[in-house]
């Protein structure tokens, strides 16, 4: 399934070791204690008990809408609205109020972290920070949720339901007793979407389509699927976010024959988030190029669902103002 095109207006990252979105293709770093220090990101009151990961949303969500030039608040209330993909992100909280709830009760529940049991609340928190009143939807599913999130927020732009849309990536580090191996995706990534509309651009446009690879027959289907998926003419760069599973090993080997693009393998855990595929993104957006360019994000879990980001960043060099302008007005 194919999506309409969005126009990328705002990128706003936070991530262990990295300083903004021109840092986002850097290989991901342990997060060590006090990389992210929320007096500085979230200055005012009311933030100190929330969860972590919705601390990293919010934060993002503000870099997001700060480097947009601040058009989010000047779009009619109800026409604003949020996307947000999770996919890891409160599962250590809720071993942690499971544990005060079996240990203490749950008249111990701290009432700023208890309603984040339910996973729409990170959305919801993010609606009342930007007063969105348009619609915020989660998006839950392993690797593709962020690109997902993408299409969600394309789709409602086109019917009319949105002109500005929070696409939002979000992941917390499990617990040492649900982590089988040594990474966990940390942070959020935050792209500030809208219309197509007069020239426009920001960053630049995107596309966003998605697939189903059946797992079991994922050597014999792969050209079949992946063929319609990244059409008759790749771009010059595909960032492809891949585990080691049965998929992940069909794509990789499928993209191994595709002649005329690079192909930038990104090794996805096996308790993968969905962070890492719309962080790629973000930071193809933010490379500068001389002309418009075409690159692409893949990813693929191992249940088979697949996603795929086609881009065209906007031309930029080195010390050039961002093409982002005010909002237009609506006829």
């Amino acid at each position: 399934m194919t999506t309409g095109e969005l126009a990328v207006v705002g990128l706003g990252l936070v991530a262990p070791g990295v300083r903004g979105p021109e840092g986002a293709l850097d290989p991901a770093r342990e997060a060590v204690p006090g990389w992210f220090r929320p007096e500085v990101a979230l200055p005012s009151r009311g933030y100190r008990r929330l969860p972590d990961a919705c601390k990293y949303l919010l934060a993002a969500s503000r870099l997001a809408v700060g480097d947009a030039g601040d058009r989010f608040a000047k779009t009619e209330r109800n026409l604003r609205a949020a996307a947000v993909a999770v996919n890891n992100t409160g599962a250590a909280l809720l071993e942690e109020l499971d544990h005060i709830i079996m240990r203490d009760g749950a008249e111990e529940m701290s009432p700023s972290s208890s309603p984040f049991i339910a996973m729409s609340s990170f959305a919801s928190r993010l609606s009342m920070e930007h007063d969105i009143t348009g619609f915020n939807l989660t998006v839950n599913s392993p690797v593709t949720a962020g690109l997902e999130a993408l299409g969600t927020a394309a789709r409602a732009v086109a019917a009319g339901r949105a002109r500005a849309v929070l696409v939002c990536a979000v992941e917390e580090a499990l617990s040492p007793a649900q982590a089988t191996g040594p990474r966990s995706e940390v942070g959020a990534a935050v792209l500030q979407c809208e219309p197509v509309a007069g020239g426009d651009a920001g960053y630049g446009t995107c596309r966003t389509r998605g697939a189903f690879l059946d797992p079991a027959a994922a050597a014999r289907d792969v050209a079949a699927v992946l063929g319609p998926l990244a059409g008759a003419d790749p771009p010059g760069r595909i960032d492809a976010v891949l585990d080691d599973s049965a998929v992940g090993t069909a794509v990789a080997r499928w993209l191994d024959g595709l002649s005329g693009c690079d192909v930038v393998l990104v090794p996805s855990p096996a308790q993968a988030g969905c962070l890492v595929p719309l962080r790629r993104a973000l930071g193809l957006f933010a490379q500068e190029h001389p002309a418009p360019t075409r690159r692409a994000v893949l990813a693929a879990s191992a249940q088979g669902t697949l996603a795929w980001a086609d881009l065209t960043v906007t031309p930029r060099r080195a010390g050039e103002p961002d093409a982002r302008t005010e909002p237009k007005a609506r006829a």
